[in-house]
């Protein structure tokens, strides 16, 4: 048996591919470390440094995170030193100007530009989006939608629109940067770098935010976790709220208060978004037609599930199976 060399890495040649990562003072010390340490470990895996990047800031100089990690960042030169990706990692407290301005700068010259979570959020908040969809971190999807009209945001982990990216950052980061990285490097390398990254797998970006807290039945008090165990148990044939309120042995009126302080939604709503989020579950790992789906997930014919998921996701089931699966980043052959 012959001991393969593992490839060396080459730091001293110019990388082929140069991301700018915008950071401001209580950044997320999450997402910085996940840019960098994909990029790090995909030129270890590709064996050469095709991938480089710089941190660039408002504030040059040595930039505190909201934690422990600090990183000196260059300044901001405008019109200057473009890279081909722009990634923003902003803080919600901090003045947005200078990446805006750089952002603008990156769309004339048909570059990249990625703004996670927080930076998803201010830029959504301050833009009228006329076409395409959005999204950022669920947190700051649920505010954004009750204090403005914000019919075209999603839950999906990342949207492309109008030359730019906007994605729920956080734990997600690195799944977006290795889709970023797809068109440089071939399907074999892709999977090697999910799994030094120990990613049990690498979503698309058309997946739905993990963020359904029904996986936590044992935070809850004991009536709000067995009304949602039996909810998981009914999904093909819907029980009524009252007989739920039954099963748990509480009134109606109790059940709904304790899920309005939970969830901060009724029970009926928050039934029928778990409902949905299987049927979205089912069109996209399954190729089951979508009367099988509808009746799976308890909507009985196709156009009642449609309106339903249309109005959780923006698009019916049919346009969302339409789309292509086979990459990580659905839109990446527009980035």
């Amino acid at each position: 048996m012959t001991n393969q060399t593992p490839r060396p890495v080459v730091t001293h040649e110019d990388p082929k591919v140069l991301f700018e990562i915008f950071v401001q003072r209580k950044f997320c010390d999450l997402e910085l470390a996940s840019v960098i340490h994909t990029l790090q470990t995909a030129n270890m895996v590709h064996g050469s440094a095709h991938f480089g990047w710089r941190i660039i800031s408002d504030r040059p100089g040595l930039v505190q995170g909201n934690g422990v990690c600090l990183v000196r960042a260059e300044p901001v030169i405008p019109d200057h030193c473009m890279a081909d990706f722009l990634i923003v990692i902003a803080s919600k407290t901090a003045d947005p100007a200078v990446w805006m301005a750089r952002i603008r700068s990156m769309r004339r010259l048909g570059r990249s530009v990625i703004l996670l979570a927080d930076a998803s959020t201010t830029f959504i908040a301050r833009t009228q989006i006329e076409t395409g969809a959005v999204t950022t971190h669920w947190a700051d999807a649920v505010v954004l939608r009750e204090t403005q009209d914000q019919p075209r945001l999603t839950e999906n982990l990342s949207e492309f629109s109008n030359g730019i990216i906007t994605a729920a950052g956080r734990g997600a980061t690195a799944e977006l940067v290795i889709g970023l990285l797809a068109r440089d490097l071939p399907v074999s390398d892709i999977t090697e770098i999910g799994r030094h990254l120990l990613l049990p797998e690498i979503r698309t970006s058309s997946s739905t935010q993990p963020f359904a807290p029904e996986a936590f039945h044992k935070f809850y008090d004991k009536a709000v976790s067995d009304a949602l165990a039996i909810m998981e148990d009914n999904l093909t044939d819907p029980l009524s709220i009252a007989e739920i309120a039954d099963e748990v042995d509480t009134s109606q009126r109790c059940l709904e208060r304790r899920f309005r302080a939970v969830f901060e939604t009724s029970p009926g709503h928050y039934y029928k978004q778990l409902r949905v989020r299987r049927a979205h579950h089912l069109i996209q790992s399954t190729k089951l037609p979508l009367i099988d789906i509808a009746t799976a997930t308890g909507f009985g014919s196709t156009g009642t599930l449609a309106t339903a998921f249309k109005k959780f996701y923006g698009v019916t089931p049919s346009d969302m199976r339409g789309k292509h699966r086979e990459r990580v980043l659905d839109y990446s052959a527009d980035v």
